[in-house]
Formats: C-alpha cells, sequence, structure tokens
C-alpha cells in the first residue's frame, strides 16, 4: 500500500473516554474528552471536548449532551462524525486540500461491524486512507517495546470502555481479546454503592471525580499523603452530608475482580509457548485506569504474572500511533507490509 507523500498524516486515537490526534512532524496537538454537545433538536453541535463535557450532569437546558463511544466502539455515528470532523481541522488548522492519511486504533479483536464503524467515521469526517492497528500493537509500541522484539510481552491496555488484552511479538499482534470493562464500569459501582449504601445520588461525572480522587484500588497505608483529603470529598447531593469515603480503593479493587478473572481465562486459551515466554518476561499495563495506583499489585497478584505500569500509561496508544505513523514499513497487518 503506497502513501501519497505530500499527504497530511495523522495518527487518531479515539477512546471511549478521550480523543487524541497526532501530525505527523508536530506532536500530539489535540487532547479532548470524547463528548459533544447538541442543541435540543440535534441539529447542530453547540459545544465539543471539554466544554461539553462540564455540561454532563447540569441538566443545560434545549442542549443534549452525547458520549458518542460506549463500551470501546462507536455508538452514535453521527454524533461521532461530528466529533471528528471539529477535532480534525483543530489539530491541522485548516481544511486540508487532500483529505488525510489517518493512522488509528481498533479494539484488539474488533468485529467486522465495529471496525467498519470506526474507519467509516473516520472517513466521513475528513480523512481519506486510514490505517487500523490493534489497540495492544499501538499501546505495545506507545509503552516503548520495539516492533522488532522477538519475545512475547503481555500488554494490558484498560480504558474507560473496554479492556483490550494481547501479546505481542516482532511488530505483530500474536493472540489478543477485548473485554467490554473499563473505567465507566468503575464509575457505576461508585454510583451504586453510593445510592445503596449512603442514600446519595451522583451522576457519571462525580463518579469520575470521585474515582480520580481516591486514585487507587487498594486501601492506602495510614499516614499515606496520597490519601489526604479523602474523608472531606463532598458528594454533589441534597441531604448535606459529609460522609467518609475511605471504603472508595477497596470497592474499585471489588469492581476489578470479575475482569481479571476474565483475563485469567483469555490467557489460558492462549498457545503453552506464548504462556511460558510471557510467564518469563514483564507484562505492561497501560490506558487511563492504569493511573489508579495498586492496579497493577492487583493484576500482578490475580495472574500470578509481573506487570509493570508504562511510564505514561494514559498517552501510550496514542504515542505507538505516532511511531507506527513514523515508520509504517515496520508494521505487518494480516501479513501484508504497510507503505511499501
Amino acid at each position: 500500500m503506497r502513501l501519497i507523500p505530500w499527504k497530511e498524516q495523522l495518527a487518531v486515537d479515539l477512546g471511549t473516554a478521550h480523543v487524541h490526534i497526532c501530525v505527523k512532524g508536530g506532536g500530539v496537538v489535540v487532547r479532548e474528552p470524547t463528548v459533544i454537545a447538541f442543541s435540543a433538536d440535534r441539529r447542530r453541535p453547540v459545544a465539543y471536548g471539554s466544554e461539553a463535557k462540564q455540561m454532563l450532569d447540569r441538566e443545560v437546558s434545549e442542549v443534549q449532551v452525547v458520549r458518542p463511544l460506549q463500551g470501546g466502539v462507536v455508538a452514535d455515528f453521527d454524533a461521532t462524525v461530528a466529533l471528528l470532523r471539529h477535532l480534525i481541522h483543530q489539530a491541522l488548522g485548516h481544511r486540508p486540500l487532500l483529505a488525510p492519511t489517518v493512522v488509528t486504533a481498533a479494539p484488539t479483536r474488533a468485529t467486522q461491524v465495529e471496525q467498519r464503524a470506526l474507519t467509516t467515521s473516520l472517513r466521513a469526517a475528513g480523512a481519506g486512507q486510514v490505517l487500523a492497528v490493534p489497540k495492544v500493537l499501538a499501546a505495545a509500541v506507545g509503552a516503548g517495546i520495539a516492533m522488532d522484539d522477538p519475545q512475547s510481552r503481555l500488554i494490558l491496555d484498560i480504558g474507560a470502555g473496554a479492556t483490550d488484552v494481547g501479546v505481542v511479538a516482532m511488530g505483530m499482534t500474536a493472540a489478543g481479546a477485548s473485554i467490554h470493562f473499563g473505567g465507566d464500569d468503575l464509575d457505576e459501582a461508585i454510583i451504586r454503592f453510593l445510592k445503596r449504601r449512603r442514600s446519595i445520588q451522583i451522576g457519571t461525572a462525580r463518579a469520575e471525580e470521585i474515582k480520580t480522587l481516591a486514585g487507587a484500588v487498594a486501601p492506602e497505608p495510614a499516614g499515606d499523603p496520597a490519601a489526604a483529603g479523602l474523608e472531606e470529598l463532598t458528594p454533589n447531593n441534597n441531604s448535606g452530608s459529609n460522609p467518609s469515603l475511605d471504603a472508595i480503593p477497596e470497592l474499585l479493587a471489588q469492581a476489578m475482580r470479575p475482569a481479571v478473572a476474565e483475563l485469567q481465562w483469555v490467557l489460558e486459551s492462549i498457545p503453552e509457548k506464548q504462556q511460558e515466554e510471557i510467564a518469563n518476561s514483564d507484562g505492561v499495563l497501560t490506558g487511563g485506569c492504569a493511573l489508579l495506583r495498586g492496579l497493577d499489585r492487583l493484576v500482578s497478584q490475580e495472574l500470578a504474572l509481573t506487570i509493570k505500569t508504562a511510564t505514561d500509561p494514559g498517552s501510550c496508544t496514542i504515542l505507538g500511533l505516532e511511531a507506527i505513523m513514523n515508520d509504517l514499513r515496520a508494521l505487518t497487518l494480516n501479513g501484508r507490509r504497510f507503505a511499501q
């Protein structure tokens, strides 16, 4: 597959929670929440990204706020296209004369329907040629794993809407799966907990704020400065109460365990030789949820493997896509090499 040299090239990481866009030669220029707000009749967008996210849980009159991706895949095609079109123009700073080539990340075992929805959304938003690579491969490259490394490595990318698990070696995904579990499920666990145990009702934006403040999936040691301020958090509610929320880290740990059990089942289904290789190498944890302290320890204990968190887990996918975009000749997908 040959690329037209004078076409602009973009790397786009379209996640459930955030969109990252990188321009070739210009680095990452867009980091925005995957949220768009429309007028009530859905005839025109009125806010994008951070501005639209501020309207969540606020019940702004005559405005409909939409999160167009759910579970890591496109759920609202029109909203996805409108958001991507705006952000692509923002990244380029102009309307391109030729539709730019886009390198993007797809769920590791995306169905044909899910992958078609992703590529079609990008093309409808103004992209030309679209190259979709498995998310775990992009995350692996962004975490610093060389594409020519022959050693099989386990990659766990836990995002807001989905968890991608895969084994990568020599620039290829040898095995993998996508699990519909992520940070949104942790937010939902917080919402249910506060409603059931404390009779407090909150929205998703507030639940995400509480999760971020807790910042861990296990109770913090006594006197740990990272835990400071958790007890003082007062959720938005009508009761005026100020409940202690020090139970949130343990709640998050319990919410993670079913997903980790499913990861164990995925690992047991891969060939024995690769199981031996990943047992002798460090696995890598990426994605926004990897920012939760203690998650790497929890996963390591449950899987009986050594799992380490990437240096910048939330940016691994877009940094990997940027590296792939800069060296497409090193990329192999389904036995085909691009940009020969």
